[in-house]
């Protein structure tokens, strides 16, 4: 995850307490968690022998999705800022043996790769980075030509009158996961990439966004609504 000490602190409690998150996840996702995720990795578009980047990649619940959409001769790269959790993911890789899933403790705004990717994937960690417009810079300069950054994550509540539930979710989020509401992370992908397609979940709350590294077209902006 970008530098930021508060969320190191967070993720490296939260590394240790991952029954628990996962609880807190689902109540505050509807329990459309996993039908994002799903979205998610099929926005990808991955090709067997791609290597992908996860952003601020946690336990690694995603590397075994993009795994097997890279297959065997593909790489999975994981970084995140959270030692906790860079223990986690890479208790994880060891477990099942996977010789092509790497994880990297390191700052996304500054990554420390030289070798570009495939696609870059990013779940309910650009909001919890306070330098998330920093971090969708680096991505975009990572990703060879052609390739997509998705990204699912969640934003406050954005119609009335529900959005008068705003103030009592927000300070709860901010504390339990670092959340930072006011990072436009829809907007700045779609002021960076050439390409954006976003498709909502409970009411445009939680969100798939993709966005595609290719000159010469607009970003498309419609919103789909599931």
């Amino acid at each position: 995850m970008a530098r930021d000490e508060r969320g190191r602190r967070v993720y490296d409690w939260w590394s240790g307490h991952q029954r628990l998150f996962g609880v807190f996840s689902t109540l505050f996702l509807f329990g459309k968690g996993d039908d994002a995720r799903a979205r998610g990795v099929t926005s990808l578009a991955l090709d067997p022998g791609d290597t992908v980047l996860d952003v601020g990649c946690g336990p690694g619940v995603n590397f075994p999705a993009l795994r097997e959409a890279v297959g065997p001769d593909g790489t999975v790269v994981g970084l995140d800022y959270s030692a906790g959790m860079c223990h986690r993911a890479r208790k994880r890789v060891r477990k099942a043996g996977w010789e092509n899933v790497h994880v990297v403790r390191g700052d996304a705004a500054r990554p420390p790769f030289e070798t570009p990717f495939d696609a870059a994937y990013a779940t309910l960690s650009m909001t919890a980075m306070p330098e998330a417009t920093a971090v969708i810079d680096a991505v975009y300069d990572s990703l060879r030509p052609g390739g997509r950054f998705v990204v699912v994550d969640t934003r406050p509540i954005q119609d009335a009158p529900w959005d008068r539930l705003n103030p009592l979710f927000t300070p709860i989020s901010r504390l339990a996961t670092n959340w930072h509401p006011d990072v436009d992370v829809v907007g700045a992908l779609r002021d960076t990439f050439e390409t954006y397609s976003l498709t909502e979940y409970n009411d445009g709350t939680l969100y798939v966004a993709t966005a595609t590294r290719e000159d010469g077209r607009a970003a498309d902006t419609t919103p789909l609504q599931e």
